[in-house]
């Protein structure tokens, strides 16, 4: 039988403090969305920095993939399918950056047997930056290059197979071009020109986004937490910087409910020691808004639902949930003490079980026993950690 993967036998208080210090690391890395607010996280991370993912890891990468697929492009096609030739050459890259000591590749730990690859992990990214030129899919890329006919003289409509010769230069013919010994050799540092063209692709692609302003006005920064944090907040437009406090009042107010969720668990589970750290943590959480700071006093919640209903989609259910757990923190011009606030339970148990139905940690033991001692508690960052990277990459490139 399945048990919690966190007990304890005592409560002594340096039992307490390491648990706490456990917690901290779950909040860095625990994202999973328990209570269904990926929709609004996911708009703002759009919003900010287009063409990202949770999985990308450094700049370069959006010169490398493109320049794996060039050379195939105009290499002889053979025998052996280009899907396989990908995955021999990505391999290759992988352990060319590992035997350079660089941080972040995508396959340290896992090479060979690595699940998502570059390839896959940019291909969106590099169509919505303008590198990618190609009409299709990834797979019709592939199936594109098996067929030999590498044209794109030829029009085909997308849904077609494959959809070969779409009519124009599959990546854009302003592409750096790739160094030599590459992927044998290999290192994550941009070269000058290598950050001006993605520096340019930014501004062509997105001019009015966030991630473009960084990289145009910004210097590179380490250690700012979430983007409200950066140090050179005047560079950023007015308008992006009412996007961003939007993007604070609700990472700040809705991980209240995600540590809210994790409590009610530990009381189910009877994890006594962990019960007191999620109060704790709501006890925090709560000082931290008592009294209501200004930003939040000055907040126009209208006015974030139009930007969020503008920029993507989010279920009408998400949007009642929100609006319900938001009038239970500011009704009263004060944050109650939601780990005893009845309706402030019920929101989250009732938000919880209509998510998962038969799956609802609440309903189900099995499910409860799977629970790590932590789920979804870390504050939304809307990838500002992903992109920090990505725009300090492209800035130290630009002092090179």
């Amino acid at each position: 039988m399945l048990t919690s993967a966190i007990s304890w036998i005592d409560f002594s208080e340096s039992d307490r403090r390491k648990m706490i210090e456990v917690i901290s690391l779950f909040r860095e890395r625990e994202t999973r969305d328990e209570l269904g607010l990926g929709s609004v996280r996911d708009t703002f991370a759009e919003l900010f920095f287009p063409g990202t993912s949770t999985l990308q890891t450094r700049a370069r990468y959006s010169l490398f993939v493109p320049w794996l697929y060039r050379n195939f492009e105009t290499r002889r096609r053979g025998q052996t399918p280009y899907v396989v030739r990908l995955r021999q050459d990505e391999n290759r890259l992988i352990q060319a950056l590992k035997d350079a000591g660089e941080e972040g590749v995508i396959g340290q730990r896992s090479g060979a047997s690595l699940q998502r690859y570059p390839s896959s992990i940019y291909w969106n990214g590099l169509r919505q930056w303008g590198i990618l030129r190609y009409a299709g899919s990834q797979s019709q890329y592939h199936r594109w290059l098996d067929s030999g006919i590498l044209t794109t003289s030829q029009h085909t409509e997308v849904n077609d197979e494959p959809v070969g010769g779409w009519g124009g230069a599959n990546w854009d013919p302003a592409l750096p071009g790739a160094p030599d010994g590459f992927p044998n050799t290999a290192v994550f540092a941009l070269t000058e020109d290598e950050a001006r063209y993605l520096r340019e692709r930014l501004q062509l692609s997105c001019p009015t986004s966030l991630f473009t302003t960084l990289v145009e006005r910004c210097d590179p920064v380490d250690g700012a937490a979430f983007i409200w944090e950066h140090p050179q907040a005047s560079e950023f437009t007015e308008e992006q910087r009412q996007s961003i406090l939007h993007a604070q009042v609700f990472s700040t107010l809705m991980v209240g409910a995600a540590l809210l969720y994790n409590l009610m668990l530990s009381e189910l589970t009877g994890t006594q020691e962990l019960f007191g750290v999620y109060e704790e943590a709501l006890t925090d959480w709560r000082e931290e808004l008592s009294p209501v700071p200004y930003w939040l006093t000055s907040w126009d919640r209208r006015a974030f639902w139009r930007l969020v209903h503008a920029n993507g989609h989010v279920p009408a259910f998400t949007v009642q949930f929100v609006d319900r757990w938001l009038d239970r923190l500011l009704s009263e011009g004060r944050i109650p003490d939601v780990s005893r606030d009845p309706t402030a339970r019920a929101l989250v148990r009732e938000r919880e079980i209509w998510l998962k139905r038969g799956r609802s940690r609440f309903e189900s033991a099995r499910h409860r026993e799977l629970w790590s001692g932590s789920s979804g508690t870390a504050a939304l960052d809307y990838r500002w950690r992903i992109a920090q990277r990505l725009t300090n990459d492209i800035l130290r490139g630009l002092e090179a």
